[in-house]
């Protein structure tokens, strides 16, 4: 485990060349994005609470939208010296945790996680998304593993 750990919130991505734990704690329809680029060893977490930002004027916080977050990430990547094209991603969240809702939010942030991600290139090599249940993700950015642990449910490595 590495020794400095770094905390990702809602709406919030961390960038780190120095391998560091990245942790999002409680995704429940948010979705983790995990990219990781095996070659530079460089690393970012986004915890994508809405999926995007049109028609939304001035939010505040522009990362909590996917298409906003993913390119920002990115871009912070490739300024710690990543190369786009040996980018990857892992995605984790977007759980329908109402029933008798008719709009699905997790469902919306996935759709739009995986097409900000398509318009990048950016291959999706792991995922584990909707179901009915929240899930933390712990991402190790020393090897881009991630174990995910879901609320009353099993941990796994992806």
């Amino acid at each position: 485990m590495p020794e400095n750990r770094e905390h990702v919130g809602i709406g919030e991505y961390k960038v780190t060349s120095d391998g560091a734990l990245l942790e999002s704690i409680g995704l429940g329809s948010c979705v983790g994005v995990c990219l990781w680029d095996r070659v530079n060893k460089v690393g970012g977490l986004a915890h994508v609470m809405l999926p995007n930002s049109q028609g939304r004027g001035d939010t505040g916080n522009p990362y909590r939208y996917a298409d906003k977050a993913i390119p920002a990430m990115v871009e912070a990547m490739v300024k710690k010296g990543a190369d786009v094209r040996a980018v990857t991603a892992k995605i984790f969240g977007g759980a329908s945790l109402f029933e008798g809702v008719n709009i699905n939010i997790g469902q919306q942030n996935v759709d739009s996680v995986r097409e900000e991600l398509r318009k990048l290139n950016i291959k999706i090599v792991a995922e584990e998304v909707g179901e009915r249940h929240g899930r933390s993700v712990w991402f190790d950015t020393r090897n881009g593993s991630v174990v995910v642990g879901k609320v009353f449910g099993e941990t796994r490595e992806y």
